[in-house]
């Protein structure tokens, strides 16, 4: 298994970072009213996609710069500013300033997350009737569908956010949606951000 070193934690970040920029941003041409928006302030992406979207957090925070008291007051205010609670997402790798800092601030630590992942091999003889293919430009709706089934079950909060996500997938940029099909039977979702 590869180590997981400062240099993989950036990447990991600043590609979901990227990601819900993206989010965002296509909120934002689809409804311009949402106020959806992102900033970048010292090397962390700060991303608005409203109140209680589970995209509006910080992403990057303390990785690629020293998240100083100053650059903490504006991020805090990019949120504050828009009606929204201020919260970062912080890797175990940001380094116990930038976790100091936060507790000095007030700040309390309300989830731990791990990122999983794995080296991709070339496909083997797996099971063959299940295809997994790039969902067409008409099956929005039946890859929303999906996602929220998927997703809900044990997070009924977010059926909201879920529901509205599919045609945000569908406009973000960079951005390939997938549907699996068992015996021609649609069963289950995915999308890939693309990133350099």
């Amino acid at each position: 298994m590869p180590f997981i070193d400062l240099a993989l934690s950036r990447r990991l970040e600043r590609a979901e970072g990227q990601a819900c920029r993206a989010f965002a941003d296509a909120r934002s041409r689809l409804d311009p009213a949402s106020g959806a928006t992102s900033i970048e302030c010292a090397g962390t992406y700060a991303v608005f996609d409203g109140i209680n979207s589970p995209v509006t957090q910080t992403f990057g925070l303390g990785l690629f710069e020293e998240a100083t008291p100053g650059a903490l007051d504006q991020l805090e205010g990019f949120f504050t500013d828009r009606g929204a609670k201020v919260q970062h997402e912080v890797s175990p790798l940001s380094g116990v300033a930038t976790t100091d800092r936060l507790c000095a601030r007030g700040y309390r630590p309300i989830e731990m997350s791990s990122v999983m992942f794995r080296i991709v091999d070339a496909p083997g003889d797996d099971d063959r009737s299940i295809v997994v293919r790039v969902s067409g430009t008409m099956e929005t709706a039946l890859w929303a569908d999906l996602n929220v089934r998927g997703w809900s079950h044990g997070h009924p909060e977010l059926t909201g956010f879920l529901e509205e996500a599919g045609a945000l997938m569908a406009a973000r940029a960079q951005n390939v949606c997938f549907i699996a099909e068992s015996d021609g039977h649609a069963g289950a979702v995915g999308a890939l951000s693309e990133r350099n």
